[in-house]
């Protein structure tokens, strides 16, 4: 039970986290951009929550970003819960099955997936591009996504601190692992 309430201290943590990144992405005064493609942090702290925390936690946070997005009345109401809840579901199970020990590797990955397809279905519904250019979004798509893998080993590093596991305590673990497959041979 001690476990599961420190697990659940660690969520709500991360999506305080979500909260403090959204203020400070969407307030007028510290909007960062970079050759006019805005800073979006919740996909990349919703996949490295997913992939270092598991699929209940990319759950939580997942839908807590998406409902931060709904209050902004940005899209379509329910749109982003949902799509960001699949994807911390999806973000988890692609840390729990491929990518154990290599965090890095499944955020990256995780938080590629999310702009892309985000940016597609924002396409295909219109929401915010309207009368884009195909190929400007494919462009402004493509360096938001870099932005986005620039920015993922810092994010990273902050989820993993708050989740309480470091780099040392993961390889400690898997010696551990490995120890004890060495000797039941």
């Amino acid at each position: 039970m001690k476990h599961k309430l420190h697990f659940a201290v660690r969520v709500v943590c991360c999506m305080l986290l979500l909260a403090l990144a959204y203020v400070v992405q969407s307030s007028l005064g510290v909007r960062i951009s970079i050759f006019s493609v805005h800073i979006d942090l919740l996909p990349i702290l919703v996949a490295a929550v997913g992939v270092v925390m598991g699929s209940g936690a990319g759950l939580a946070c997942g839908l807590f970003a998406g409902l931060l997005y709904d209050v902004a009345g940005t899209g379509a109401e329910g749109l982003y819960p949902l799509y960001y809840l699949i994807c911390g579901i999806a973000c988890g199970q692609l840390g729990l099955n491929r990518f154990r020990n290599h965090p890095l590797l499944g955020t990256m990955l995780g938080v590629t997936g999310m702009i892309a397809a985000l940016a597609a279905i924002r396409y295909l519904f219109s929401f915010q591009f309207g009368n884009m250019n195909t190929w400007l979004l494919i462009i402004r798509t493509g360096l938001q996504i870099i932005l986005a893998l620039i920015l993922s080993p810092i994010v990273l590093r902050i989820v993993r601190a708050i989740s309480g596991q470091t780099k040392r305590a993961a390889i400690a673990v898997e010696q551990l692992t490995e120890g004890d497959s060495d000797g039941s041979a």
